[in-house]
């Protein structure tokens, strides 16, 4: 590894955050200090590589900050227009604030630039959920059943699936994507699966935390 290769720390903070985000690590606080450490080491040897800003943005997500991840996701952008995976991280710190329409022109932006972008599922996953605050269910399980069947779709996009059909009552198709998520990941707490998309809008929040399965 190149001490002074920005990209090589970026890319250790984008697996750290990953070991962190998703719960692979057996020490979550580490791997959250250490998708830090790695960031910002980037930043300070390129603070003109827009992966090295993407990796500092996604950082403060593991750490509940949407505003200040907002701001390093869209220097990513700026310093890149073409960055389709900043306008989607945009879009999802945007949902998360609940900015209906920032979260809607992300996820254009992002589908144009990459029509066939190996998260697709993200970008549908995100759109159901900001169907779900706007309370438009049906549309919600829609992207939602969208989103879990793309493939690369891990466990956490099942989840979404799940509120987004027990919203709409189709129970059925809720209890399908239960299913799912057992053989994603067996037997997640709650506060572990639901984790990840913390809510900025209380009463978004709530009807996540009142449709997650009891297993969870």
């Amino acid at each position: 590894m190149d001490p002074c290769f920005a990209r090589d720390y970026a890319g250790l903070s984008f697996t750290s955050y990953l070991d962190a985000f998703l719960h692979l690590a057996p020490d979550v606080t580490a791997a959250t200090q250490a998708a830090r450490r790695y960031a910002e080491r980037a930043v300070e040897l390129d603070p003109l590589d827009p992966f090295a800003s993407f990796t500092m943005g996604r950082y403060h997500w593991l750490t509940n900050e949407p505003d200040t991840a907002l701001d390093w996701l869209n220097r990513a952008t700026r310093l890149n227009p073409n960055y389709a995976q900043g306008f989607y991280a945009s879009a999802f710190t945007s949902m998360l604030i609940g900015n209906v329409d920032a979260t809607g022109s992300g996820l254009e932006t992002a589908l144009k630039l990459s029509p066939l972008d190996p998260r697709l599922y993200g970008i549908h996953g995100v759109r159901s959920q900001i169907l779900m605050q706007k309370g438009d269910y049906q549309d919600t399980a829609r992207f939602g059943d969208k989103a879990a069947a793309t493939p690369g779709a891990h466990y956490l996009i099942a989840m979404i699936a799940v509120a987004a059909n027990s919203l709409a009552r189709r129970h059925n198709q809720a209890s399908r994507w239960k299913h799912a998520v057992r053989r994603r990941k067996l037997m997640h707490l709650r506060r572990t699966t639901l984790r990840p998309f913390r809510h900025e809008t209380p009463p978004h929040d709530q009807r996540l935390k009142r449709t997650a399965p009891p297993w969870i």
